[in-house]
């Protein structure tokens, strides 16, 4: 019986270890695909941002096209807005670093004026409990908000040198987007039937027309809130107004999101630098310019190129946000807008057809 023993203890050791070298194998395979998956959706980000780009530059380069070989009309708007670019960026560099640099030495400050004027606030509301712990929140909060923003301003060359590269991937994939894409749309076309051939290439176009419309509406549509919002806290006397009004611009691309991103930025900043009063009215101000935005603005700049039902919007802007984020947020609206147009004049009337008797 010892020898039969000593053979099954042998045998329940080497399953024991096969079990963990097995697992430890999908442990591993699962890592790795999680990897692959991750750098694959960076890669894909990247690629439609471009694809955005491409699209909102491509009226310009059709219309230089007409005087020069497309290739050079292509590389003649990318360095234009190269040099609109570097040109911002010189401008706007020193007064955004010397208010950034301002910013960075006196946030240990902020923080402390943010807690007292909460604590102000508390004693004044000391009868009511409720209130107490919404002020106790909104201080905490505060707090990790400007820890935060701290911790990205001293990682500001990583995180510069990380959007440089990118901008240099995006850069190169949108010229060989505005290249290849007429190539690549025959090529398509070429696989589908010769009846429906027209319908994919109209719907083609549509979704070019969209992507183009809804990016140069979001630049104009940054750029005018940006400014606004910028010379309202001027003129309200609140330190840091540039770099404030430029985070509303960057935030204006994300729909939705973006104001509620940037709005408490602006109200804490102002509360922290200019008490409750000029809180108050850097708040009524920055709603009022959402409003004008949302009500005014935005129809005029998007015109009737861009049609999105606000229920899409909002949907595929919280499904964005949930898959990949702030990125997804940024890029889920001008996808939604290619799909519909794929629901629209593909999908929805091939469904009619197979369901007409006739």
């Amino acid at each position: 019986m010892e020898p039969k023993d000593a053979v099954a203890g042998h045998r329940t050791i080497a399953l024991t270890v096969r079990g963990w070298l097995l697992g430890a194998a999908t442990i591993s395979f699962a890592v790795l695909t999680w990897l692959i998956v991750a750098n694959a959706l960076s890669a894909f980000i990247l690629l439609f941002t471009a694809i955005l780009f491409a699209e909102g530059v491509r009226p310009s380069v059709h219309r230089l096209a007409k005087s020069m070989p497309h290739g050079v009309a292509i590389i003649a708007v990318l360095a234009s807005i190269l040099l609109a670019f570097v040109t911002a960026t010189i401008a706007l560099f020193q007064p955004l670093g010397n208010q950034s640099a301002r910013l960075l030495a006196a946030l240990p400050e902020i923080a402390q004026s943010l807690q007292n004027q909460f604590l102000q606030t508390q004693q004044f509301l000391h009868r009511s409990e409720g209130a107490q712990a919404l002020v106790s929140s909104l201080s905490s909060a505060s707090t990790a908000l400007l820890a935060m923003a701290g911790q990205k301003l001293l990682g500001g060359p990583a995180v510069l040198a990380q959007l440089v590269g990118n901008g240099v991937l995006i850069v190169l994939l949108t010229i060989a987007w505005l290249m290849a894409s007429a190539e690549l749309k025959a090529f398509v076309l070429s696989l589908l039937p010769p009846t429906r051939r027209d319908r994919w290439s109209g719907a083609f176009d549509e979704i070019g027309v969209k992507l183009g419309a809804y990016v140069q509406g979001v630049v104009i549509n940054g750029i005018v809130v940006g400014v606004a919002t910028g010379i309202v806290l001027a003129l309200l006397g609140i330190p840091y107004a540039l770099l404030l009004g430029f985070v509303a611009a960057i935030f204006q691309a994300i729909p939705l999101v973006g104001a509620i991103i940037s709005g408490p930025i602006i109200i804490l900043a102002a509360l922290a630098t200019s008490g409750w009063t000029k809180a108050l009215f850097a708040t009524g101000a920055f709603v009022i310019v959402q409003l004008v935005d949302q009500n005014a603005l935005s129809p005029i700049i998007f015109g009737q190129r861009v049609q999105l039902s606000f229920l899409l919007i909002v949907f595929s802007t919280v499904l964005g946000v949930t898959l990949l984020g702030i990125a997804g947020a940024f890029l889920a609206v001008p996808a939604a807008a290619a799909l519909q147009v794929i629901v629209v004049r593909i999908v929805a009337p091939a469904i009619r057809s197979a369901n007409d008797p006739s």
